[in-house]
């Protein structure tokens, strides 16, 4: 059963303004639409510009802007590379880059998880700002206008977070990646086709965008008719989300310590899609807790830092500095 409220959200954006569509303006870049692909070579570290440095209250937050391993692609349509870090003051040698769940233009929820993981564990946030999103956007309006909009944007995303934890494990410290929803969705993609060790923790997460926008309340908010009707579309556009799947990849050893959290009646993320991505990783960690998708991230958020941070410690180890080629057994 999914929870009230998220019918209810489903039910503004099906119903609200038409600005709240997104693929309004149909199939767009049929070449890109013939190409689909993810990055799969190894990642290369970018170059971080730090433009603002605050320290209060035991955190230091810094912003930094980089080249995006996948501007050729994005153009002018996206600002640079954004990051908002947030670390403990001290010594950090765990960091996590937080992947932006859908239409996350202003990162507060991540910002809260982010502050939980530096006080209570000790790790620090990477929090990248999605392409097309954010301080990122160019225009206004919906920014996936169209389908291949949205597969610009993801390749980008999964690109610059395996560029983002290539240079957290060149500085020598412990990488790791998670998010929440579409965000928990690019996390296990960067985890899957990222090959050193990763602690990776997709929260309310899915395989593969297809069950997320056909299967949840979301497929409401598609602009149908902008592409030709939804009997005669929705089995073209699962075939190409299908493309952006965990399941095309073999599991790397390190997502056999995988952590992963679903909602029991999530409304967006089918919790089966959830299970899917599980059984993909022999030995990762299920956790289904009660609620639903707005109300895990609203009121769980102690419970989904836990998550990342478990996520660590079965990928390293308990031991500071230890940093094992092979994450721990599966429990």
């Amino acid at each position: 059963m999914r929870h009230p409220i998220d019918l209810a959200g489903g039910l503004i954006v099906a119903r609200g303004p038409r600005s709240l569509r997104f693929f309004q303006d149909g199939w767009g870049d049929p070449s890109v639409l013939a190409n689909l692909s993810l990055p799969s070579e190894t990642p290369v570290p970018v170059e971080l510009v730090v433009s603002d440095v605050r320290e209060r209250d035991g955190l230091r937050r810094t912003t930094a802007t980089f080249r995006s391993p996948h501007a050729e692609h994005l153009g002018d349509r996206s600002g640079p590379g954004v990051v908002h870090r947030i670390e403990p003051a001290g010594d950090c040698d765990r960091i996590v880059v937080l992947m932006a769940a859908w239409n996350e233009h202003d990162p507060k929820a991540r910002s809260s998880i982010a502050e939980i993981l530096a006080r209570r564990h000790g790790i620090g946030s990477w929090i990248l700002v999605n392409p097309f999103y954010g301080t990122r956007r160019r225009g206004s309006g919906q920014p996936i206008a169209t389908v291949s909009d949205f597969f610009v944007m993801g390749a980008a995303a999964v690109a610059e977070g395996r560029a983002l934890l290539a240079t957290v494990a060149a500085a020598g410290r412990r990488a790791g990646v998670s998010g929440y929803s579409m965000g928990g969705n690019v996390s296990a993609l960067v985890g899957a086709t990222t090959p050193f060790p990763v602690a990776v923790a997709p929260l309310a997460a899915s395989y593969s965008p297809a069950p997320v926008c056909l299967d949840g309340v979301l497929r409401g908010g598609i602009a149908w008719e902008a592409l030709g009707g939804g009997s005669s579309a929705a089995g073209r556009l699962r075939d190409l989300m299908l493309e952006a799947s965990v399941l095309r990849f073999e599991p790397e050893p390190h997502t056999a310590a995988a952590v992963m959290v679903a909602a029991r009646s999530d409304g967006y993320v089918p919790v089966e899609a959830t299970r899917t991505l599980h059984r993909h990783w022999p030995g990762s960690v299920l956790r289904v807790v009660p609620g639903g998708h707005a109300t895990l991230v609203w009121f769980r958020k102690k419970l989904l830092a836990e998550a990342i941070a478990e996520a660590f410690r079965r990928t390293f180890g308990t031991r500071r500095g230890h940093r094992s080629g092979r994450p721990r057994p599966g429990r």
